[in-house]
């Protein structure tokens, strides 16, 4: 039997998916402004940002970050205890006990933020789950300096960011879909690209960055980790992201709201 749909209900159907999906699994790349030769740069940046040998595990280089942000240390925690992993969209699967994630990037730092300190992530949407656009709309009006009644402020350069800062990038013209991550290490200017800062980063995702952890992984999708660039700006601003840092050809998502948030706790 053949069924016909109204070209109408197909559009809608697809709005709605759009509307539901809390991220998407990678930016869409666009033109390179200055190609790197080889994949070496991942490689070479560990999650504190010190030049690495190739024999150097994931696992090593993040076992080496010492720091005591509690959202750095939640992140850290799901990742080195999870027995389970997989990059959904809601409803999502979070087993505690057993160690299951499946969520996507929206999930995973809600999560997170559950675990590491209640009351800052209450705030963010006032007591309701926030979109990617509600933390964007929140990291964009803290101040630099001085940390809201919550402990939140604002990281403006990705140059500066530490372990445990939230970061996203969010796409207005699409609403709710982008990407969220939580940085794994300190960051480091390419030496082969002066406009990509590289750092390790915690997300979920179904499209793996460079040196990550998901990589030949029995789960291919989900909670991993793995090195992301940020192109930046002549200010050192924001400006757009390499997925596979320092191995991208081109940069993606720019021209579009790219912001960091820091719990000071």
């Amino acid at each position: 039997m053949t069924y016909r749909f109204p070209v109408a209900s197909i559009f809608l159907i697809i709005a709605l998916f759009v509307l539901s999906a809390g991220c998407t699994s990678a930016p869409a790349q666009q033109a390179a402004t200055a190609p790197v030769t080889g994949t070496a740069a991942p490689t070479e940046v560990t999650a504190t940002g010190h030049t690495a040998t190739a024999t150097r595990s994931i696992a090593e280089q993040l076992a080496a970050v010492k720091s005591d942000n509690p959202v750095w240390t939640a992140a850290y925690t799901m990742f080195s205890d999870m027995k389970s992993t997989e990059y959904v969209h809601p409803p999502y699967t979070v087993d505690e006990a057993d160690r299951i994630y499946k969520f996507d990037c929206l999930g995973f730092a809600d999560h997170v933020l559950m675990n590491a300190d209640m009351a800052a992530y209450t705030a963010i949407g006032k007591g309701v789950n926030p979109s990617i656009e509600t933390y964007a709309a929140y990291f964009n009006k803290l101040s630099t300096t001085t940390p809201d009644a919550a402990g939140w402020t604002k990281v403006a350069h990705p140059i500066d960011l530490q372990p445990g800062d939230v970061c996203l990038w969010l796409k207005p013209s699409t609403l709710d879909t982008g990407h969220m991550w939580i940085i794994a290490g300190n960051p480091a200017t390419n030496p082969k690209r002066s406009d990509e800062v590289l750092v390790r980063i915690f997300d979920s995702t179904g499209t793996v960055h460079s040196d990550d952890s998901r990589t030949g992984a029995a789960d291919k999708t989900g909670l991993g980790s793995g090195i992301l660039g940020m192109m930046v700006d002549s200010s050192g601003s924001p400006a757009g992201l390499y997925w596979e840092g320092g191995a991208s050809t081109g940069a993606g998502e720019k021209d579009t709201t790219i912001v960091c948030g820091r719990l000071n706790k």
